[in-house]
């Protein structure tokens, strides 16, 4: 069973917050201080942290494991659904394979066809993965996405998962293909990228907005590391998508983004 963090209040309006990779549901406790009202549900994902012990195999997997999980926990009612990263791709597989469990999402900084010109992404990621399981290229790897030491974010002194669940997430990044499946998608979504993503991973920003009836796009600032190099930011996003309020002006829509930084 996957382990879940809950921060915020006990008595509050439950969310479930998905987390990237080389990171835990832990790394979200920052941001559910900023959360009153709401009850922060974040689990390990499978190959992280306290559920390293559930390997990482597919995102179908990954998706059932967290139904299961907030089935345990007594959270039988949709649940508004926030994913960053690997979390986005397992928010869209519970949206695709567990529906009940969504009752709207919140995605940044995935894609929904295999990235184009990146087949070497695997080579090197079984290359480099065991050396991201150490502290210092983690820290590397962080500064490189323009996160600062001050980010909740930050690397721990134990590395969250194995190289092994490392190299899974390669595989899966890059072979990630539902562009067949965006009929399926009945919840209202807020689907976003940062400017300096990788192409496919914004150009998915306009193709789910275009295509999924009460689904939104925008473009945040700054790269991949946006919910993290841009924290406030998205604390901000995060608080307006939960209450129903306006969004930040600093984030666009996908047509108002200079062709240079698509």
């Amino acid at each position: 069973m996957l382990k879940l963090h809950v921060f915020g209040a006990p008595s509050g309006t439950p969310v479930l917050f998905l987390h990237p990779g080389n990171a835990t549901g832990r790394n979200w406790e920052g941001l559910a201080k900023a959360l009153p009202g709401y009850r922060v549900i974040c689990p390990d994902l499978p190959g992280f942290g306290e559920s390293a012990h559930i390997p990482l195999t597919t995102i179908e997997a990954a998706a059932g494991e967290v139904a299961r999980a907030l089935n345990a926990e007594g959270l039988t009612d949709p649940l508004p659904v926030m994913g960053y990263s690997l979390g986005a791709y397992t928010g869209m597989m519970l949206l695709l394979r567990h529906p009940d469990r969504v009752e709207r999402a919140f995605l940044t900084s995935f894609q929904i066809e295999p990235l184009k010109g990146a087949w070497w992404m695997v080579p090197l990621g079984d290359l480099i993965s065991p050396l991201m399981t150490r502290r210092w290229p983690r820290r590397q790897a962080f500064k490189a996405l323009g996160i600062p030491d001050t980010s909740t974010w930050w690397p721990a002194e134990e590395a969250p998962s194995d190289a092994a669940t490392l190299r899974a997430i390669s595989r899966i990044a890059v072979r990630f293909d539902i562009r067949d499946r965006l009929a399926q998608i009945d919840r209202p979504c807020l689907i976003m990228a940062g400017e300096k993503e990788h192409k496919t991973i914004k150009k998915a920003v306009t193709q789910i907005a275009g295509q999924v009836p009460g689904a939104r796009g925008l473009i945040a600032p700054g790269g991949h590391g946006w919910p993290a190099s841009h924290e406030v930011l998205f604390t901000q996003t995060v608080r307006a998508w939960l209450d129903k309020t306006a969004y930040p002006a600093d984030l666009r829509p996908p047509n108002e983004v200079r062709s240079e930084a698509a």
